[in-house]
Order: C-alpha cells, then sequence, then structure tokens
C-alpha cells in the first residue's frame, strides 16, 4: 500500500526512503534526525494557536512551516507514518513524574513498537530528557541513546522511564499497557495547550536534540551541551531581539520581532525582575 503523500514528504525532508523490509535501522534513523531536525516547542500554546491533531496539518506545520510542536503533534507523525509502513505499532499515554510522585493526568503520548519479538519505546516528543533512539522495553537495565543514559523501572505492570543526570537517575514518565485512542489523545491535549495550570501554557519551552548536541530554551534561560566537546554554556536572553536571533540560530525557527516582543514580555521579563 502506497504511503500517504504527507508522509512522502515528511520522510523525503528527512532524506530516508521507504524500506524494502521492516528494521529497528530505519527506525533508529527516523526517530533521530525526527528530533534533530523537527524543534519541541510550545510556541503555538504560547501564541493561543488552535492546535489541529490532524496528522496533514501537524506534517504542513513541522516541514513547510518548520514551526516545530510537542508531544502530540511529533508522536503522532511518527506512529501514523510507521504504521502506513506495515510496522506494528500501539500508542500509550503517559503520567509526566519530573522526579515528583504527584497526582497528574496523563499528559504525554508515546510509541510502543513490536519488533521482531521484541518491544520498543519511541519518543520524538519529550524535548531535552528524551531519547534519540528507541529504547528496548527492558527493567533495570542501562541504555544508551545518543549522549544521555536511561533506564526503565517496572511495577504494578508500569514502567517508569528515568535519565541519569546530576549523578543519579531522574524519573521523567510513567506509563502502562492499557489501550488508547486518538479520543483519548484529544482529551489530553486540550488540557496541555489550555488548561491555566498546563506546564507549556504557563511556560515558554523550545529545544532541539541531536546525539551529541542539546539546545533547550526555557523562559528566559538557553541551555546548551556539547557532548562531543564537553561543553555547557547558559546564556539569559535579556531582550526581544536577543530572543528572535537565538531562536533563529539555535532552533532554526524564524519568528517575527514583534511575535518576539510579545514572548519576552510575557514569559521572560517576569523572570528578570524577580
Amino acid at each position: 500500500m502506497p504511503l500517504h503523500d504527507s508522509f512522502n514528504i515528511y520522510l523525503a525532508d528527512l532524506n530516508l526512503e521507504i524500506p524494502k523490509q521492516l528494521n529497528l535501522t530505519f527506525v533508529n534513523a527516523l526517530i533521530a534526525k525526527h528530533v534533530a531536525r523537527y524543534s519541541f516547542n510550545s510556541l503555538a500554546v504560547n501564541l493561543g494557536e488552535d492546535i489541529s491533531l490532524d496528522v496533514d496539518l501537524i506534517i504542513d506545520k513541522l516541514v513547510n512551516r518548520q514551526f516545530g510542536g510537542y508531544c502530540f503533534e511529533h508522536n503522532k507523525v511518527v506512529f501514523e507514518c510507521l504504521k502506513q509502513l506495515g510496522f506494528d505499532v500501539e500508542l500509550k499515554l503517559a503520567q509526566v513524574l519530573y522526579n515528583k510522585n504527584t497526582a497528574s493526568p496523563r499528559t504525554h503520548r508515546i510509541t510502543l513498537l513490536n519488533l521482531d519479538n521484541k518491544q520498543y519505546i519511541l519518543d520524538a516528543g519529550f524535548g531535552g530528557f528524551g531519547p534519540v533512539t528507541p529504547l528496548l522495553l527492558k527493567a533495570n537495565i542501562e541504555q544508551i541513546s545518543g549522549s544521555d543514559t536511561y533506564k526503565l523501572l517496572e511495577s504494578n505492570a508500569e514502567y517508569v522511564l528515568q535519565i541519569f543526570k546530576d549523578g543519579e537517575f531522574f524519573s521523567l514518565f510513567r506509563f502502562d499497557f492499557a489501550n488508547y485512542s486518538d479520543f483519548d489523545c484529544e482529551l489530553s491535549h486540550f488540557y496541555s495547550h489550555k488548561h491555566k495550570q498546563a506546564s507549556f501554557v504557563n511556560n515558554l519551552l523550545v529545544s532541539l536534540k541531536t546525539s551529541t548536541k542539546l539546545a533547550v530554551l526555557k523562559n528566559h534561560q538557553l541551555k546548551s551541551k556539547n557532548a562531543a566537546l564537553n561543553t555547557e554554556q547558559i546564556i539569559t536572553i535579556t531582550s526581544p531581539e536577543q530572543l528572535n536571533s537565538t531562536l533563529l540560530s539555535e532552533f532554526k525557527l524564524d519568528i517575527d520581532i514583534v511575535i518576539c516582543q510579545h514572548l519576552f514580555d510575557r514569559f521572560i521579563k517576569p523572570n528578570l525582575e524577580c
């Protein structure tokens, strides 16, 4: 069955050819190239846009507009593309933890891949902490993905994904094996970009990640790492012009200066005045 035109455009933009046989090498390349090219960001949320989960519109936003997005967009494109290619994938929803164990909704979408009698977690939409390759669904083993180390913990029919940071493992999110659908995603998506307490509503977040480089902007602070050079830098954004140039140079986001002024006044200036 031929791919939908939008997915042909998507794969061409990633310089990937349709595999002759289903294999993990292709999935590895897809995830790595996706997270390196399309930024994870809250910009559409911050600007009050209506964010569609129609896959054609998401691909247009990622490829043609080069505007990036967040998990419900990134991981839907990955899921639907792999599904059309014939991969056995399952949609899962996760509860974001950030090393806390408080009650919160399942507001993160991930993909479970079944391939060659093994299962893998795929996540192209968790920003700076996300893996740049598939992770084997196996508990209590350390797995290297790019320049990061991950581990899965299993408890009560659930898994917790952890990343090694600051000398210890840090819990990112929790997920189970319940069956979820696009209807569940619509509810979680609505909360994530509309609820007054949602993180994306209250913070300017942008990140781009490769196997060796990471750039993360959260409100007034830009953090960049280069694992190959073993360097880390933190820069404070102090003007709309600096925000404008940073979005372009670090994240390939060409945002009008008027919009940058709005984002600066709302998310950055209050932090500078603290």
